[in-house]
């Protein structure tokens, strides 16, 4: 669990990372699961792949289901805990999904806030993400990058791109981006180790740049919502797989006290 300082670091600058916290082994087990569904052997039915135009994996969604290690970390207190902290009651799983950067194929993605299009799902902002590095994470291969603080803007205009990657992005437009981002100095690199996670507000504007080196960069992300944040009924609804329809509440375990000093 969180202490009070690191609570009030989390909302003050949208964002909060714990180096260490996944051990050596669970690292292992995770990324032996995410290259045995990237193997091209066939997967559980919920899993949903997403190519680059190279051919090379972009994203694998909806791992938490049905594959055990995806399953049991989502539940973890020491992923869990801190969410039902923010939340201040259970949460849920949005979606899950490993972003995949392979070497030199990996591809951008653009600047966003991820509620700029959960928005249009039918839930409300009491969201957010964990992301687990499940390899070393540097400038050259695409790390994430945040605007500290950017969560405190609202909702910034978002325009469809579907020319810059294979993956359609929802993504800030440029005029938005000029008004907000004045200096190179409020951009913070979220680089680590294996094992290191940064937990991030679904307002958080961030984004990632290509893949430039020879080491790959794995992440497994996981959108937590809270449990009476559902969604509603909405015209050309996004599919399971991206969009949970199973509201288990997966923090159900994790019993809450006050905050340590």
């Amino acid at each position: 669990m969180w202490t009070q300082q690191q609570l009030d670091q989390y909302q003050r600058d949208g964002y909060l990372i714990q180096r260490g916290i996944i051990t050596p082994d669970e690292v292992a087990a995770m990324l032996e699961a995410s290259h045995e569904l990237m193997s091209g052997r066939p997967t559980p039915s919920d899993v949903h792949t997403v190519h680059e135009t190279s051919g090379a994996i972009r994203t694998v969604f909806c791992v938490h289901r049905q594959v055990d290690v995806f399953r049991a970390a989502c539940r973890s207190e020491k992923i869990a805990g801190p969410v039902k902290q923010v939340f201040g009651q259970d949460g849920y799983i949005f979606h899950s999904k490993i972003n995949v950067k392979d070497s030199f194929e990996g591809t951008v993605w653009l600047w966003h806030q991820d509620y700029g299009y959960w928005g249009y799902d039918g839930v409300n902002d009491r969201m957010m993400s964990a992301m687990l590095m499940l390899d070393k994470t540097t400038l050259h291969n695409g790390c994430i990058m945040m605007l500290c603080g950017s969560h405190k803007w609202g909702v910034l205009d978002h325009l469809d791109d579907e020319k810059s990657t294979s993956y359609k992005q929802w993504c800030i437009t440029p005029e938005a981006l000029r008004a907000h981002l004045t200096d190179e100095s409020m951009i913070v690199p979220i680089t680590g180790e294996p094992g290191d996670v940064c937990f991030f507000d679904c307002n958080l504007v961030h984004g990632s740049g290509h893949n430039m080196s020879p080491q790959p960069r794995k992440t497994m992300i996981y959108a937590y919502a809270s449990i009476d944040n559902m969604p509603r009924g909405v015209e050309a609804p996004r599919p399971d797989w991206v969009v949970s329809r199973e509201y288990e509440p997966v923090t159900a375990d994790i019993q809450l006290g006050p905050a340590a000093a």
